[in-house]
């Protein structure tokens, strides 16, 4: 007991017994009788009613020599009543804190439930009237021990729930062993353990709580610790232990966007994509990610396959366009549109991105959700976008490669058919019209790279000119120079699509893309990449792979020397041969075609004279263009000659005729 900030210490009697009950009551009467029988039970003494009024006398003095008001303790009609403002128990605290705790959780944060709940907990200390010989004031107790138990259960259901099952596995070690046979707790430890990757550990502790039944009680575990105990061992998901209270806040959201009406082909890809989304995985949430350039349909893929399977995932499907090709969103403004669509108030949210993180993965937990994230910069951008429980799956569609990124499935998407390009034209102009040209129909698939976008834009420009033979609209397309603005038709933009991640390219890079796209190369190896850009090979080769993470530069087949080829997409080429006519002076792009062609020129003749006599060496010696590559072409090319003059020809022919970069 204090009053104010003075600690008023009792002595452990009849005094302490009579306070503890007056305290249980607070604001109530509590009859003489009752005291009595709280103090001295069956055996109490003819003196006892002058007894407990000598009690009352000695506490009033010592609450008024402590600064109490002097009828703290009030005598009335037949009994005693201790006066108490709203802040004067604990108890009262306590409960108005779990109060709080609820109404957070019904408004979805969980997080702030939480902390309420543990707010309250904080108020016990040590065990509730402890050192108390009254059968009464016992029976007390046992309700707040009971009471104080069970709100810890639900603040540990909240905080399993938020994902916090690592931090709490010892804490539930040491309530499981105070109560070995509370299976409630025992389950949430299993879960604990389970969720945090130790399943034999969440075993062994059902084992121990069986044999605890059995020997204490002679039963087995209640159905449903059985039922989790054959979960673990199968290493299925595991029941969610989010509270059902807070799931009447939730809503259902249904943000999948309109699917193509005349999606067309993929249908080995649309298979694999809805086995995935379809398959539930015990181990850890499922991301799936959709890789391809700029315009090659990924999202029309993935709004397809989301369609086939949404009844998978009944309790909502979101979607949030991450804008990662050209202004990447913050996660942070992401999950505040979240946790909206779940049904968290505005007030709730929290302001920093942990917070909301966090609570996305609260109100997500026990959920089946199907979200997708178009346009993903890379996997740091969704990271805190995904739900910590097993049920839902994250869809993602991205230019960057995500191989790098943990426990994603991941699937390469290419460029139509030649056949399902056509079908997709036939449905936008017409297949009758495309039935009277087939020749010129493919073309014009070809002309688009194949490209759905591109194909969509070309149909429109051929609806808005419907006389306009398909013939004549691949001469247009045939002209390089006016190609992108063909394929370009009001928010089809093709060019600034299949280039949009290049504004994200480190510097170095770009440059070396835009000069790769004015050389006359049917192909790009590591080492004529360094020769353009003036560097070493394994310098140009982490530049090389920056370029196919980012769908600028295209893997196409290992050449004879154990390296990779790599080339253009045709429109990529073509758009990138603009941009360097525009961004690079033709000072640089000449130096870096002299610089190329003197190191072909070289390896050639290394080559040739490595063919007519082996054993001779080089015959003169090698440039500093050359040396600046490294020896390792000059050494393959000694034994590999004959190879790599047959793989370089086209390329050797091509880099005598003028620069491509002076015309265009």
């Amino acid at each position: 007991m204090s009053v104010g900030n003075a600690v008023v210490k009792l002595a452990k009697n009849r005094q302490l017994t009579v306070l503890a009950l007056l305290a249980t009551e607070a604001n109530k009467i509590v009859s003489v009788g009752r005291i009595i029988d709280a103090v001295w039970g069956d055996a109490s003494p003819i003196t006892a009613d002058k007894q407990i009024q000598t009690c009352v006398w000695r506490l009033r003095s010592v609450f008024e020599a402590a600064g109490a008001p002097a009828n703290i303790i009030e005598t009335t009609q037949g009994g005693y009543r201790l006066r108490l403002g709203e802040s004067g128990l604990d108890a009262w605290l306590f409960e108005r804190a779990v109060a709080r705790g609820r109404s957070r959780v019904e408004d979805g944060d969980l997080g702030g439930a939480a902390e309420e709940y543990r707010a309250a907990l904080s108020l016990f200390r040590g065990q509730p009237l402890a050192e108390l010989d009254s059968a009464v004031i016992e029976a007390v107790a046992t309700y707040w021990a009971e009471r104080r138990l069970s709100v810890l259960e639900e603040c540990l259901d909240l905080e399993l729930a938020m994902g916090r099952h690592r931090e709490l596995v010892g804490e539930l070690r040491l309530l499981v062993e105070e109560h070995p046979l509370r299976e409630h707790l025992r389950a949430k430890l299993m879960t604990a353990l389970y969720l945090s990757d130790r399943r034999a550990d969440a075993l062994a502790v059902y084992r121990a709580g069986r044999t605890a039944l059995v020997n204490n009680l002679g039963l087995d575990p209640c159905a449903r610790l059985q039922d989790l105990h054959r979960r673990i061992i199968a290493g299925h998901p595991v029941p969610s232990p989010f509270p059902q209270r807070a799931r009447h806040a939730a809503k259902i959201p249904a943000q999948l966007p309109a699917g193509v009406g005349d999606f067309t082909g993929r249908l080995d890809q649309v298979e694999w994509l809805c086995r995935e989304l379809n398959h539930d995985r015990a181990d850890r949430p499922r991301v799936i990610a959709l890789v391809g350039r700029g315009g090659v349909g990924k999202t029309a893929l993935a709004v397809h396959a989301a369609h086939k399977v949404r009844d998978h995932y009944p309790d909502g499907q979101i979607h949030a366009n991450l804008r990662g090709s050209t202004e990447p969103r913050q996660a942070a403004d992401v999950l505040a549109e979240f946790l909206h669509a779940l049904g968290v108030p505005q007030r709730s949210v929290p302001p920093d991105l942990s917070g909301r993180a966090t609570l996305f993965r609260s109100v997500s937990a026990g959920r089946r959700l199907l979200i997708l994230l178009d346009d993903v910069a890379d996997y740091e951008q969704i990271e805190p976008l995904l739900p910590g429980d097993r049920g839902s799956v994250v869809l993602c569609t991205s230019q960057p490669s995500m191989i790098q990124a943990p426990g994603v499935a991941m699937r390469r998407v290419e460029g139509l058919t030649t056949a399902e390009g056509v079908q997709l034209l036939a449905q936008l102009v017409g297949a009758e019209r495309v039935a009277q040209e087939p020749e010129s129909a493919r073309l014009v698939v070809e002309r688009c790279g194949h490209l759905p976008l591109a194909i969509r834009a070309a149909g429109a420009r051929l609806n808005a000119r419907p006389a306009y033979r398909l013939d004549r609209f691949v001469d247009r397309l045939s002209d390089e120079d006016r190609r992108i603005t063909e394929l370009t038709y009001g928010s089809l933009d093709t060019g600034a699509r299949l280039v949009a991640s290049a504004e994200r390219l480190p510097d170095v890079a770009r440059t070396l893309w835009l000069l790769l796209s004015v050389m006359n190369l049917s192909h790009v190896s590591a080492w004529a990449a360094a020769a353009v850009a003036d560097l070493s090979e394994d310098e140009a080769q982490r530049l090389l792979d920056v370029l196919v993470d980012h769908q600028m530069l295209d893997v196409v087949s290992e050449d004879g020397l154990g390296g990779s080829r790599y080339e253009f997409h045709s429109l990529v080429r073509i758009r990138a041969r603009a941009l360097a006519t525009a961004e690079l002076d033709a000072t640089t792009r000449a130096k870096a075609r002299d610089r190329l062609l003197d190191v072909f020129l070289w390896l050639e003749e290394h080559a040739r004279v490595a063919l007519r006599s082996p054993r001779n060496g080089l015959s003169r010696p090698a440039p500093a263009s050359v040396l600046r590559i490294g020896r390792t072409i000059i050494r393959d090319i000694a034994q590999y000659a004959d190879v790599w003059l047959a793989q370089e020809r086209p390329n050797l022919a091509e880099l005598r005729e003028p620069l491509v970069a002076t015309s265009v």
